[in-house]
């Protein structure tokens, strides 16, 4: 790291809008991390300096493969999320290993009212493979965000209930060895009851096995959670 990016850093941390103006000014080169970094410190101003200089609000990660832009790191701040979406931010920007985008992310871990906005600046439900990270929520919203999705495209849960994570995407012959599952598989690996009985409702086939052979009940014996392995079994 060159001696002007290290200023920038610690500027950066400092949340010194001016010390970050001048650097850029004298040209300090801008990359990812430090602009990931303005994010997680939530300093709209320095952001815009960012932007200001050139900066694309859309730039992947060159470190992560799996981080699609930095509009992943703002979704414990709807300020800052609308200030992201305000600037161009695309909610269905891809990483470059998989189809994943800041909604996929969302749908992990997001609140309703940012998901919600998200789907208002142009998130789809047609990329992303949105099922199956909403399956993988452990808190108590999984049930609600995945009844949002059959809300708004009941198709799209039916022609990916039963699939892997990738499975047909070019990417599923690389990645499939790394443990891609079905939803299902993701919901009672989370110890997600409500989710897993929603899915069956929606077809969910428990009994499909992942490239290791293993089962959502499998899962859920891994995971511990009796609840969910007393509803599978009901399902022999």
């Amino acid at each position: 790291m060159c001696n002007l990016e290290v200023h920038l850093s610690l500027a950066i941390e400092a949340k010194d809008a001016s010390r970050v103006s001048q650097l850029l000014d004298d040209g300090a080169p801008m990359n990812f991390e430090l602009f990931a970094q303005a994010t997680q410190n939530k300093c709209m101003e320095i952001l815009q300096l960012f932007l200001d200089h050139g900066w694309d609000i859309n730039t992947e990660s060159s470190l992560d493969s799996l981080i699609p832009s930095a509009l992943i790191y703002t979704f414990d701040d709807i300020e800052l999320v609308k200030w992201f979406l305000l600037h161009g931010a695309d909610p269905n920007k891809r990483c470059q290993m998989r189809d994943a985008t800041p909604l996929s992310y969302a749908m992990y871990d997001a609140s309703m009212d940012i998901i919600d906005r998200l789907f208002m600046h142009g998130g789809s439900t047609q990329q992303g493979q949105l099922l199956h990270y909403a399956s993988m929520r452990k808190d108590e919203n999984g049930i609600q965000v995945l009844r949002y999705l059959q809300e708004r495209d009941p198709q799209m849960i039916r022609s990916r209930v039963n699939l892997l994570l990738d499975e047909g995407y070019p990417e599923f012959a690389q990645n499939c060895r790394f443990g891609a599952c079905t939803p299902i598989q993701y919901a009672a690996c989370a110890g997600a009851l409500e989710s897993v009985k929603f899915l069956v409702d929606q077809g969910a086939n428990p009994w499909r096995m992942d490239m290791y052979k293993r089962t959502a009940l499998s899962y859920a014996i891994h995971g511990g959670h009796e609840d969910v392995q007393q509803y599978l079994r009901t399902l022999a």
